[in-house]
């Protein structure tokens, strides 16, 4: 893909699913870039970037909406950005094809989680604990190594029973924060050059910016449109879409 229309509309779809699932923008977005041969941590630098404006977006629409537990947030983001820096840190000193296996795996986990949670199509008790602040710091973790938080955290409070649209809601306005850490963890490892001398900011400048611009109308509009969205097909193809490309590049590594 050589245009920006092409990662507008990406951005587009991405948060129109990430809207109706509560997950999905994280990992659609980071397998189109894997896919790419964007290194892992510019994959991940490069989300959270993009989540920052879609990010904020749906957070301000979901507390327009009253969708958001405060209780609920101020575990999430505290936890979610303790485990997001860690996250970040592992990705940073990670090299060669350690990193790869750990991030395509991870693809591999999920991807094929979020199929089995779509033909199931219940809310499977990923995180078995109430307690907010463990599933904060699980999903901080993943989305610094360059994973989605949605699939954890939004399955995770689904799971302890937190009413579904509280669970998209707070996932939704914690995120938007732990998104912010990571991608200044991230930036300043850049900065002092842990990242390898082969990555370069620039490569992804057209991506970001395209997925950004694409996912901003999907972020206001998302939440009447999920209303009709057919979610079981939607998660399932959203979880091939990331085992397929994991698959992909661990065959040919």
């Amino acid at each position: 893909m050589d245009s920006i229309w092409d990662y507008m509309l990406i951005g587009f779809i991405a948060q129109l699913v990430d809207g109706s699932l509560g997950m999905g923008f994280g990992v659609i977005s980071s397998a189109v870039l894997l896919a790419q041969g964007v290194p892992p941590p510019l994959v991940s630098a490069s989300v959270n970037a993009a989540k920052l404006p879609t990010g904020g977006t749906a957070a301000l629409s979901n507390l327009y909406h009253k969708n958001i537990d405060w209780r609920i947030v101020g575990a999430l983001a505290l936890f979610g950005s303790l485990g997001g820096i860690l996250g970040a840190t592992l990705l940073s000193g990670l090299k060669g094809h350690a990193l790869q296996y750990l991030v395509n795996g991870y693809l591999v986990l999920m991807g094929g989680y979020i199929v089995y949670r779509g033909f199931k199509g219940i809310a499977v008790r990923m995180v078995k604990t109430r307690r907010f602040q463990t599933i904060g710091f699980a999903g901080g973790i993943i989305e610094g190594i360059g994973g989605s938080w949605g699939p954890i955290v939004n399955t995770g409070l689904l799971g302890s029973g937190v009413e579904s649209r509280y669970a998209i809601g707070s996932t939704n306005f914690s995120e938007f924060i732990v998104s912010f850490v990571v991608f200044v963890a991230l930036g300043i490892a850049y900065f002092f050059g842990w990242w390898g001398e082969e990555t370069d900011w620039s490569q992804v400048r057209m991506t970001v910016f395209g997925l950004a611009l694409g996912g901003l109308p999907a972020a206001f509009f998302g939440g009447y449109l999920a209303k009709m969205a057919p979610r079981r097909p939607l998660t399932i193809a959203v979880g091939l879409f990331a085992l397929g490309v994991a698959v992909y590049r661990l065959a040919n590594m």
